[in-house]
């Protein structure tokens, strides 16, 4: 991705952005979070979330409700919906879920099972993921054309120039 002339807007946990903009990139960074970066292909537009935990439970959320993927992902599609997105052109790229060995909770593989039981119920093609194992990953997304450009390490935070990072585009 060329990150001149562009826009960035750094979507934390509890956070989502959507745009129409060619010159705007969406960044986050995940561990046990998960992200939908989700376009159309046919309208342009996308955006990206970064979900904490996968349910609310039921609760009447009214501070951050994104933080939770229910919600986060509900009003992410909803927004694409108003920004004129159909659901027929969706595309959906799933980032995340950090999973931890040692924990008996894993909250990572409850949000990534979550993100995909939600795109499966909303009729939302998933056309690639990188969810799982014990990595942290930086996400670049473009929402007008649903290009990703991901670097993966098994350090938080960032490692240094001699770190194990690996990048690839989706």
């Amino acid at each position: 991705m060329n990150f001149t002339d562009t826009h960035h807007i750094h979507v934390l946990g509890g956070q989502y952005a959507v745009s129409a903009d060619p010159d705007m990139i969406l960044m986050t960074v995940l561990g046990s979070c998960v992200s939908a970066c989700i376009y159309d292909t046919v309208t342009n537009v996308g955006g990206m979330n970064h979900f904490i935990l996968p349910t609310s439970g039921g609760l009447d959320i009214a501070e951050r409700p994104e933080r939770y993927g229910d919600l986060a992902m509900r009003t992410l599609v909803d927004d694409l919906y108003d920004f004129g997105a159909e659901r027929r052109n969706l595309r959906a790229k799933l980032f995340g879920g950090r999973t931890r060995k040692s924990s008996g909770y894993d909250p990572g593989s409850l949000n990534s099972a979550f993100a995909r039981r939600f795109l499966l119920e909303e009729g939302i093609k998933l056309v690639d993921t990188s969810l799982g194992d014990d990595l942290a990953r930086w996400i670049s997304f473009q929402p007008t054309t649903g290009r990703v450009q991901m670097r993966i390490t098994d350090t938080m935070p960032a490692p240094s120039v001699a770190g194990t990072a690996r990048e690839r585009l989706y």
